[in-house]
């Protein structure tokens, strides 16, 4: 996994540096491009052989992470040296030692692709090369054998074990694949057992068989288990010469079957066996379980079953009844007992493995007190092996490219969330994102978060308005799985007070991250350093930086101070990532001066200074060509540098996609074409320019912006629409104190692809808003809050497709009721409305319930407090510290 990770870096930063920006840099770029030839080669060699289990390939993927990881400190550190020397007019070393040594790489990479890549491809050819198949390392059998003998008691499964049964004995008569799909230890297996074992199960199907199929499968030995489970349940041996396929498909003719096909990892293993299971059309069952949704959709011909954690409450239960059976637990032991199960995190299997180590101990306030504060080094050691041996199965069965992102995870402290948005542009900075064509980087992880979430390996904490995933979270347990694999390999190093590495330690840690309890000062931690490419730290600045970090790549401080000046950070001219969240005081403030130039591959920068005043960044800001999110509470951008024909291209930002938050944007033509592909946009306008009228803004260039998704606009006065345009590429927009007229709303609905629209404080004003139709075409949110807004007149032809709607401190004589008649809405929700708005959203929901539609959800949420002010809903995560009831 390392290795993968190091040659796609090393693929990267080669490209990255022959980027045509980069001319001036000195080197010999044919010797370069041989480089990234040899490392492509290698980089597919892993893509197709890393699980093929062959002898060799864990002593040559350690020589292809070292050899590329030199690679890349010599091309980086030759790189800063002429920066630096750039910067200061000096004269750059010279580079005849730095060909020396990347030829000496090249021959090292050449003699690792004819010596031993070679070698494992030729005894590869003719086997099972070319359709490799994840190899477990221990037995298959080894997951569900713990799941049959130890998680037996359905705690929480009750209305499921219903609902499967019912799927199960339904009077459709054809043959159907029922999907059970979660993550490992989540309860899969031990549900379909109680399934398979019922009652009625047994009397309805004349035959059932259970056989486990595990990564490692062999069709004749599934189709060999399911004959002998069928002779078993008919209680008579059948002797034949048949190939084993038709055994089993002369065994299964004319019978109502239940087969239970369990922890399923492929398509492929299915495939191989399908066709010997007949459809004798009378209700025949294939029950299956899975990890992975991709294969339970595929495969399942219903919805397939998706398990989920347990709740608190449903926790406890479980691990009682795994501690004590039928008796009740002691009530000395009930406070730590909540709370070891709390900290099981909902999942079934580390509860029963716990459950099994307390019942075995003396029950003791100080043993389980001793156990709830480290619940997941006891869950990890003696008998709870077994449990991340199953976890480590969902590990192992990972393509090689997802591999480097999941072990990423292991940098969260335990119990957090991430932010999608967050963790893919330091993905992108870490350089070991697969480029595929006509899609962006951020676009190809956004793809791998959702493949992990499919895998079950992290799951969503929190959605968008249409659905879109806004942050997710890892169960404890695989971060422990993310940090111990990935301090195995060197691929993260997480420092806190109770893992101090000795600082002689440091010299090859790519990655390191500062926990949130570490307290001391991480310059003696740092200073052997040199090869450090990222930093994490919320732990404060403390001086962290020093002259030995300078091929650093990403930096991500969180600190109650920042430092007054820049001058530490524009040494560290190899930045891709800076993230730096604190206070500053401005009035001493000297940040971001000409210097920022020198960032000559800078692709992320995001400065939460958590302050009101805006931070003016210089000219040379348009110089920086790698750029692609700028992020700031507020900035000041200044306009591009006048520049000839021959410098023009030198200040186009070409990969910049997002910029925010601009105080007072100016969006000439020339700020236009230096942003021609930028998606998301945050300006505020709050009129610090005296004398300055909106023309000077020239607002109606915003209709190029073509590539433009998504806009935050806020004013805090009055714009004519007539100053104003938007991109017809507009997905999402944000309005804000505009204090347009109702009737001028054709400069929005007329937008063809807009899907959300949030129009907040006085963006539109007027009692009354008669919409037009053939607008909102494809609005699917539409949010409306604190404007005087008091009669809305409008029917279903107006927002055809609308599925939720949200307003908030609105004194509307009633919602439209012909609203309610579309068939796409799902929610209405209102914070803080007049009584006659409450009661007109009542009487909608009556309607649809009298007609029968239960699919419309209205929720009132009441605040008692006038100055509560929450940030503005964003469904699942919209919170309110007052009365909340759901009609």
């Amino acid at each position: 996994m390392a290795e993968y990770a190091a040659l796609l870096s090393l693929i990267h930063t080669s490209e990255l540096i022959l980027h045509p920006s980069h001319k001036w840099l000195r080197i010999h770029r044919k010797q370069i491009e041989i480089l990234l030839q040899k490392a492509r080669v290698l980089q597919e060699f892993l893509e197709k052989y890393s699980n093929s289990g062959h002898e060799e390939m864990a002593g040559l993927e350690g020589l292809i992470a070292d050899t590329a990881h030199a690679a890349e400190d010599i091309l980086e550190s030759h790189v800063v040296d002429q920066v630096l020397a750039r910067s200061t007019g000096s004269e750059a070393k010279s580079s005849s030692n730095f060909s020396g040594y990347i030829q000496k790489i090249i021959e090292e990479l050449a003699g690792l692709i004819e010596n031993k890549v070679l070698r494992i491809k030729e005894s590869l050819v003719g086997s099972e090369g070319d359709q490799i198949q994840a190899l477990a390392d221990f037995s298959p059998a080894v997951s569900s054998r713990l799941a049959l003998n130890e998680i037996t008691t359905l705690v929480g499964c009750e209305e499921k074990l219903v609902e499967m049964m019912d799927r199960l004995t339904r009077q459709q008569s054809n043959r159907q694949v029922l999907a059970i799909v979660g993550m490992g230890g989540i309860g899969k297996t031990a549900l379909a057992k109680c399934i398979y074992e019922d009652a009625y199960a047994a009397y309805y199907f004349h035959v059932r068989a259970w056989v486990t199929i595990s990564q490692s499968y062999d069709a004749n030995r599934i189709i060999s288990t399911l004959l002998s489970g069928i002779n078993h349940s008919r209680k008579e041996r059948v002797v034949s010469d048949d190939p084993l396929g038709e055994q089993l498909y002369k065994s299964l003719c004319g019978r109502r079957y239940l087969l239970v096909m369990d922890d399923l990892w492929s398509v492929e293993a299915w495939d191989q066996i399908r066709v010997f299971f007949p459809d004798n059309c009378n209700g025949s069952r294939i029950m299956l379980t899975t990890r992975l949704v991709n294969v339970a959709r595929c495969l399942s011909s219903l919805e397939p079953f998706e398990m989920e954690c347990l709740d608190d409450d449903q926790s406890w239960e479980l691990l009682c009844d795994k501690v004590f059976g039928k008796e009740s637990c002691p009530s000395v032991l009930e406070e730590f007992g909540k709370d070891i199960a709390e900290k099981c995190g909902g999942l079934p299997l580390a509860i029963v493995v716990i459950g099994g180590l307390l019942a075995k101990a003396n029950k003791t306030r100080e043993l389980w007190g001793h156990v709830a504060k480290n619940l997941n080094s006891v869950i990890n050691s003696g008998d709870g092996e077994n449990c991340q041996k199953i976890l480590y199965l969902s590990y192992k069965h990972l393509p090689i490219h997802l591999k480097p992102c999941f072990l990423y995870m292991a940098s969260l402290p335990e119990d957090s969330m991430f932010y999608n948005h967050s963790l893919i542009k330091v993905w992108v900075a870490e350089g070991f994102l697969k480029p595929i064509r006509d899609k962006s980087l951020e676009e190809v992880a956004n793809e791998y978060i959702t493949d992990l979430i499919d895998r079950n390996l992290i799951f969503v904490r929190e959605r968008g308005p249409l659905g879109r995933i806004i942050s997710c979270g890892v169960h404890d347990l695989l971060r422990d799985l993310c940090l111990r694999e990935a301090q195995k390999v060197n691929f993260i190093c997480v420092i806190g007070e109770d893992n101090q590495d000795n600082p002689a330690q440091m010299d090859f840690k790519r990655r390191i991250c500062f926990d949130l309890e570490w307290k001391h000062s991480t310059r003696s931690i740092l200073r052997p350093a040199s090869l450090t490419r990222s930093i994490f730290s919320e732990s404060g600045w403390q001086t962290m930086l020093t002259s030995c970090t300078r091929l650093l790549r990403v930096l991500d401080v969180v600190s109650e101070e920042i430092p007054p000046n820049d001058k530490e950070i524009m040494q560290l001219v190899n930045l891709r990532f800076l993230s730096i969240t604190g206070k500053l005081d401005l009035s001493s403030m000297r940040w971001f001066s000409s210097s920022i130039s020198q960032l000559w591959s800078l692709q992320t920068l995001i400065f939460n200074h958590n302050s009101s005043k805006p931070i003016c960044l210089p000219a040379e800001i348009w110089c920086l060509p790698q750029l692609r999110h700028l992020l700031f509470d507020r900035v000041v951008l200044p306009d591009p540098p006048c520049s000839n024909d021959d410098q023009h291209d030198s200040h186009i930002l070409e990969n910049l996609q997002t910029l925010s938050t601009v105080l007072e944007f100016r969006c000439t033509m020339e700020v236009v074409k230096s942003v021609p592909n930028l998606k998301e946009l945050k300006v505020i306008y709050d009129h610090s320019l005296p004398g300055v009228h909106w023309p000077f803004f020239c607002l109606h260039n915003l209709a190029c912006l073509h590539k433009l998704e998504s806009l935050m606009f806020i004013s805090f006065g009055r714009i004519p629409s007539e100053h104003l345009s938007f991109p017809l590429s507009l997905k999402e927009l944000n309005l804000s104190g505009c204090r347009f007229p109702w009737e001028d709303m054709a400069i929005v609905g007329s937008l063809p692809n807009l899907e959300i629209l949030e129009l907040l404080f006085y963006a539109f004003e007027g009692e009354m808003w008669c919409p037009v139709e053939g607008q909102f075409i494809r609005l699917k949110f539409l949010a409306i809050s604190k404007t005087d807004l008091l009669h809305w007149i409008a029917d279903k032809t107006h927002f055809p497709i609308l599925e939720h709607l949200i307003l908030r401190d609105l004194h509307l004589k009633e919602i439209p009721q012909d609203i309610a008649e579309l068939p796409t809405l799902k929610q209405i929700l209102l914070f803080n409305c007049s009584d006659s708005t409450v009661t007109s959203a009542k009487q909608i929901l009556e309607e649809q319930e009298s007609l029968g539609n239960e699919g419309l959800q209205v929720l009132i949420y009441e605040d008692e407090d006038e100055n509560y002010e929450p940030s503005w809903p964003v469904m699942t995560s919209y919170q309110v510290s007052s009365q909340n009831r759901k009609l």
